[in-house]
């Protein structure tokens, strides 16, 4: 396995200096050691498991430079410089490769290139390119695929700077320098414009958060993850349509059209601030924005209308769905009201957010954020959009057909929102929206018009491409060629639109089917998006939008190969043909 690292910022020796000096890895009198006493330190520096100096020291001796000589004793010889396979003898082992199983002592290299990790051209060390191997060492992927650095954050090496309230950089990206045992876990209730129950109150809608502990009114930057499924999901597949049934002719169509639900107007922010009353009691569901969190990025999920702990019922693809999924934005950036409780007594505001967020989520999560962002709303500086539907015609219809996402035949959008509306297992809910419900299922299953499976002005009001003009903020959109549940031309299709726009653009397309990117191995996807979101939210100049090219692509052949493309195609009707010297195009 190759481990691509496209987040690896090249770095002068000056930066590595200040950046290991910052971290308390490198002594900062490391001029005044001789070349022995600053390997032994920072060898042991790496030994984060170890917390004693004793304990670290009687370390050395597990490690091999060569097959005659472990670490403790070639330190004994206080040498002034260490070869270039000692070295990465002592490094592999490090990275959590083994002796006489990964590699050889006598070659290191040969698992070096193997697995395409980085080594200095330098046939001698001395002690200027020991700091440089060092610091590329710490950027580099262990055995497991993490950087070293990660791994040594996970051995508790930044608890020291627990408490600091301030964030760390190394290489461009955040340090996982916030203690999680100390994360505030709270929910709150956004007021929105939406009153979709029609009980002439404004909907409220539950917002989990969860950050690291502030203090001195310091503020972090926030990743919304805008959830249906959040609040739990009602499996009732026993009411999936019959799907053995032949069309209607199409002219027999009525073309339904949109319908508004009402609306309500919400407070404006007021100046009360109270604390929230409520412990959020979910766990966070999107792994990226956990690895991110410590790093000082706050989670925050929400379902919106019809979800449980909100008001309102799920109308899915629908305007009203977007609107709702907005206005936490709208919270986040301090321009929408939300209370302690449902009681509507307190508002509370999220006056530890920097006013900076940012869209994470796959699936409906990322197709929320397409939704979003074509509304230009304020606040919202990226979106990270993942196996993401650009028109919900090209999710549950294909030209006339009615058709379904691989495993969940008879599905539909009236069956989605079943699934999400979870706010039915409150009996309290359940008693009071019931009927309402039910109106709303009919009403879903009339105008999707599954009888004929025409395109028409419900599906339209489904259709995100049409308002793409609006996004305002930078955008990544990641798919599975291989998806056969969100396909592959839900992302092309945006990606024509997206790509023309006066904004950063990215896209990344794996070969895998309806899964996560960070799950890959084979690219250091979670490294990129925390360059990306240090650039994004905290305004770190770390070179986040020429890193990489604006199209990654995976080798259909070779998984741990990567292409980088300026872009995905040409416009839809021009056919490229491909030669292996030349390209014809037709």
């Amino acid at each position: 396995m190759k481990y691509n690292q496209y987040g690896y910022l090249q770095t002068d020796f000056d930066q590595m200096v200040k950046e290991l000096e910052s971290i308390n890895f490198l002594p900062g009198n490391w001029k005044e050691n001789s070349f022995s006493d600053l390997l032994a330190t920072l060898v042991e520096n790496s030994i984060a498991e170890a917390k004693t100096y004793g304990a670290k020291e009687a370390k050395l001796a597990e490690f091999a430079v060569s097959a005659n000589e472990n670490l403790k004793d070639f330190l004994a010889k206080n040498p002034a410089s260490i070869s270039r396979n000692s070295f990465y003898n002592i490094a592999l082992q490090l990275l959590g490769y083994h002796v006489g199983y990964d590699y050889d002592l006598k070659d290191p290299l040969v698992r070096m290139k193997a697995n395409a990790l980085p080594y200095t051209d330098q046939e001698k060390i001395d002690r200027d390119e020991l700091i440089k191997v060092f610091y590329r060492l710490l950027n580099t992927r262990t055995k497991n695929g993490q950087t070293f650095i990660d791994n040594m954050a996970g051995k508790g090496y930044f608890t020291q700077f627990y408490g600091n309230n301030k964030f760390m950089y190394f290489n461009g990206k955040s340090l996982p320098v916030f203690d999680m045992s100390k994360v505030i876990r709270e929910v709150v209730y956004v007021e929105s414009d939406l009153d979709t129950d029609e009980d002439g109150k404004p909907d409220l809608l539950q917002v989990t958060v969860f950050r690291p502990y502030q203090s001195n009114n310091f503020k972090f930057p926030a990743l919304y993850t805008a959830d249906p499924y959040f609040g739990g999901i009602i499996a009732n597949e026993k009411r999936n349509h019959n799907v053995d049934v032949n069309l209607e002719d199409a002219t027999k169509s009525t073309y339904p059209k949109y319908e508004a639900m009402p609306t309500a107007k919400a407070k404006k922010p007021a100046s009360e601030d109270q604390a929230a009353t409520e412990e959020a009691v979910h766990k966070a569901a999107y792994s990226l924005n956990e690895y991110l969190l410590a790093r000082g990025f706050a989670n925050v999920y929400a379902g919106a209308i019809g979800t449980r702990g909100s008001d309102g019922l799920r109308i899915t693809g629908a305007p009203e769905e977007t609107e709702s999924a907005k206005e936490i934005i709208e919270w986040l950036h301090g321009d929408r009201i939300a209370y302690t409780d449902r009681t509507r007594k307190h508002e509370t505001k999220a006056s530890w957010c920097n006013g900076n967020i940012g869209m994470t989520g796959r699936s409906y999560l990322g197709t929320l954020q397409i939704a979003i962002a074509t509304t230009g709303v304020a606040g919202l500086k990226t979106v990270v959009s993942e196996a993401a539907i650009s028109s919900w015609y090209d999710y549950y219809r294909e030209h006339g057909l009615v058709i379904a996402p691989e495993a969940c035949q008879g599905e539909d959008l009236d069956m989605l929102a079943e699934t999400c509306q979870s706010n039915l297992w409150d009996a309290g809910d359940y008693l009071k929206i019931k009927p309402k419900f039910d109106a709303m299922q009919k009403r879903l299953l009339e105008k999707s018009d599954r009888e004929t499976g025409q395109y028409s002005d419900f599906w339209e009001a489904r259709n995100y491409r049409h308002h793409t003009d609006n996004i305002k903020c930078s955008w990544i959109s990641v798919h599975g060629l291989n998806d056969w549940n969100v396909k592959p031309k839900n992302v092309y299709k945006v990606w024509q639109k997206v790509s023309k726009l006066p904004i950063a653009h990215k896209l990344f397309l794996h070969q895998g089917p309806h899964y996560n990117m960070n799950n890959l191995l084979s690219i250091d996807f979670s490294d990129l998006m925390n360059l990306w979101f240090c650039h994004e939210l905290l305004g770190i100049k770390n070179n986040a939008y020429k890193q990489w090219e604006d199209v990654m692509i995976q080798d259909n052949l070779q998984p741990d190969v990567w292409h980088e493309e300026p872009t995905w195609n040409n416009e839809l009707g021009r056919k490229e043909i491909y030669f292996p010297d030349k390209k014809v195009i037709s």
